[in-house]
């Protein structure tokens, strides 16, 4: 009969399963790294990129994005509410001082001035009858004055006659005193018209006056309108570019609304954005290389955002050369922020050799083979890295990703 196996015997049959299966993955394994060795001991020259050391200075840089900005730009607005009527100018157009750029609807304009012109030359009509009806107000109350002066003396003649006549018993007491009273009643009524007199002319005077004041307004109201229908040609101020036009031919603007912009020729600033990683490491006047196309342009930093807006930093880059003939408007721009330098360094060009760390592994070519070396590595930028030491100047590095072969100390180079 069939007797159970010990447990003793299935843990032995378990490490021996065990141990072969390991022994036959070491050796796979082993075969394996023996086989990359064996294919990656060479490669050919044609796949390599490689560059010679030199003598040279080197910045440090940190990489941004810049936007060519006119050193001015002229912002025109609409002086009324109102409808374009013609585009004159294109974006790009070169235009002088005094160059009309578009055309604003002037029928409402027009119709007001007329109507302020009427109500203008109404209110002026009606001060000159104020003035005539004062007039004669004034000359009735002065004539009613100058009547009541003469009744005053022919009453006072007639008080003189009643005490003569009184004094030689031709007139009584009450005679008398009924002429005193007469008189008296008249100086009264006479200093009644005085009165009346100054306060009509006080009164002629504060209407004229607030009549002329109202005829002000209207004329200031008038001048104002006329200057805004004569701005309906909107024309450039100073010489420029146009960089943007409404060109809507018929589109509603309103009152200050912006419809051209005109940009001066003469001299441009740019304005710069870096990730905000790199906040900290930015000042106000750190200098800057601009590259436009094959050329660098030099400047520094004049101002700095308080706020990063989607995790970017803006900042404003004053040129030493602001009217270079390579800047346009809203052109593109790299720009690289200094933030170290050294002179008379070993330098080789950059390239995927080189992965940001301080010490890496190299390869030298010498003849047929590249050796590998150990070398330090200094300041770096887009074009260039500093070679501390381990490289001497006219010796060529391979710059190319070498990964694959960093387990070597030599590489044979095929042609």
């Amino acid at each position: 009969m069939d007797r159970a196996v010990s447990d003793t015997i299935q843990r032995r049959r378990f490490w021996k399963q065990l141990s072969f299966w390991l022994a036959g993955l070491s050796l796979l394994m082993l075969g394996l790294v023996a086989f990359r060795y064996a294919l990656q001991t060479s490669i050919k020259r044609s796949e390599l990129r490689t560059a010679v050391a030199e003598r040279g200075s080197i910045i440090q840089a940190l990489a941004a994005n810049g936007l060519v900005l006119p050193e001015f730009e002229e912002v025109i607005t609409a002086p009324v509410t109102t409808d374009i009527e013609d585009i004159l100018v294109t974006e790009g157009t070169v235009v002088t001082a005094g160059q009309p750029l578009l055309e604003l609807g002037r029928q409402e304009l027009e119709a007001e001035v007329g109507r302020l012109q009427d109500e203008l030359s109404l209110k002026r009509n009606s001060i000159s009858k104020l003035r005539l009806e004062l007039s004669r107000s004034l000359f009735d109350l002065q004539v009613r004055d100058s009547i009541k002066a003469l009744g005053i003396s022919s009453l006072e003649a007639a008080l003189d006659n009643a005490r003569r006549l009184k004094r030689v018993g031709g007139a009584t007491q009450e005679q008398v005193e009924q002429a005193e009273l007469e008189l008296l009643v008249a100086r009264l009524e006479k200093r009644q018209l005085e009165n009346e007199l100054a306060t009509k002319q006080q009164s002629i005077q504060a209407e004229l006056r607030e009549s002329e004041l109202e005829a002000q307004i209207r004329e200031r109201s008038l001048r104002e309108r006329e200057k805004k229908l004569a701005q309906t040609v909107l024309t450039a101020r100073r010489p420029g570019v146009v960089t943007w036009i409404n060109k809507q031919v018929g589109a509603s603007v309103r009152e200050g609304e912006q419809v051209c912009k005109v940009a001066g020729l003469g001299a441009y600033r740019l304005e710069g954005s870096v990730s905000e990683l790199y906040a900290s490491r930015l000042q106000v006047g750190m200098p800057v290389q601009v590259r436009i196309n094959d050329s660098l342009l030099t400047g520094a930093i004049t101002n700095i955002r308080p706020t990063v807006e989607n995790d970017v930093l803006a900042f404003d880059v004053g040129l030493d050369n602001p009217s270079h003939a390579l800047l346009r408007p809203n052109l593109r721009t790299e720009i690289f922020i200094v933030t170290g330098s050294r002179p008379n360094v070993v330098r080789v060009a950059n390239g995927a050799a080189f992965n940001g760390q301080s010490r890496q592994e190299l390869f030298i070519l010498e003849g047929d083979r590249a050796r590998r070396r150990r070398v330090p590595i200094g300041l770096s930028n887009f074009d260039y890295v500093e070679l501390a030491e381990g490289v001497r100047p006219g010796e060529t590095v391979v710059i190319s990703d070498m990964s694959d072969y960093e387990h070597l100390t030599e590489v044979v180079v095929r042609e």
